[in-house]
């Protein structure tokens, strides 16, 4: 599984310090990413959306030096740009009071003064910055976003929110893209009592979240991605693939050819 530039931007060993010990900006990044998530889900935000936003985000800070902007004021424009760019609108006010109960609970709704209308121009603005930055390149490919041309039609009737713990699924649900396909390929390929008895696609889903509070998304193809989280649900629970040892070549290479894994 190779990155996809030379620079490797979002992670690797740039991302730690000394001791293997997260670097600072990486405590940054984690927390302002989730902040993005829980956000996004307080807004109501389907899975792909805030997915997209935290990759704005990230790429943004691939190519802006940390310190140069406030990093919360980039997640809430990401939020915002993002709600744009995957067609699940947001206002700016909503954005605003959620983000204002997020660091101050209890409190009231901000009301319309001059720092509300200060926070929200800044918030438009900084969009604007960031379309500049990233020269409108802000559509991605997720790996739980159907990929463009295919059609989804395997639907499980479940409301999925990769992003909220809360909806956690037990299936995955029809707008799940590469690893949709994945998982409902290896369900039916495992024995059913392996599949029942542990919670594989639910911590693939998990791991696939958590992801997202670093630079994976813009390191590696959301196929790789989602081969990788199943691979290592599997190997949490020590699930095996029938036959494996037997077969030809490993079973993520029959789902993604490119694909190496150590």
């Amino acid at each position: 599984m190779e990155a996809r530039g030379p620079d490797s931007c979002g992670g690797g060993d740039a991302a730690r310090g000394a001791e293997g010990r997260p670097a600072p900006e990486a405590r940054v990044h984690f927390r302002v990413t989730r902040f993005i998530m829980e956000a996004g889900v307080k807004l109501g935000m389907q899975s792909i959306p805030i997915a997209t936003a935290c990759t704005i985000y990230h790429k943004f800070f691939c190519e802006i030096e940390l310190d140069a902007y406030d990093p919360y004021l980039v997640a809430m424009s990401s939020l915002y740009l993002a709600g744009k760019v995957e067609e699940q609108h947001l206002r700016t006010r909503d954005i605003i009071n959620v983000s204002n109960r997020y660091f101050h609970p209890g409190s009231e709704p901000l009301e319309l003064d001059s720092r509300f209308w200060a926070l929200r121009d800044s918030i438009v603005q900084c969009e604007l910055l960031m379309l500049r930055v990233l020269r409108f390149q802000v559509s991605f490919q997720h790996p739980h976003k159907v990929p463009a041309g295919e059609s989804a039609t395997i639907s499980t009737g479940m409301n999925l929110s990769v992003f909220d713990p809360e909806s956690a699924p037990t299936e995955p649900s029809r707008t799940c893209g590469y690893l949709l396909h994945y998982l409902i390929s290896l369900k039916n390929w495992l024995n059913r009592y392996s599949w029942q008895r542990t919670p594989v696609s639910v911590t693939a889903w998990a791991l696939l979240r958590d992801s997202y509070h670093g630079g994976l998304c813009l390191r590696f193809r959301a196929q790789h991605i989602a081969v990788a989280v199943i691979h290592l649900a599997l190997q949490a629970y020590g699930v095996e693939v029938p036959a494996e040892a037997e077969a030809e070549k490993p079973w993520w290479q029959i789902y993604t050819m490119d694909t190496e894994i150590p």
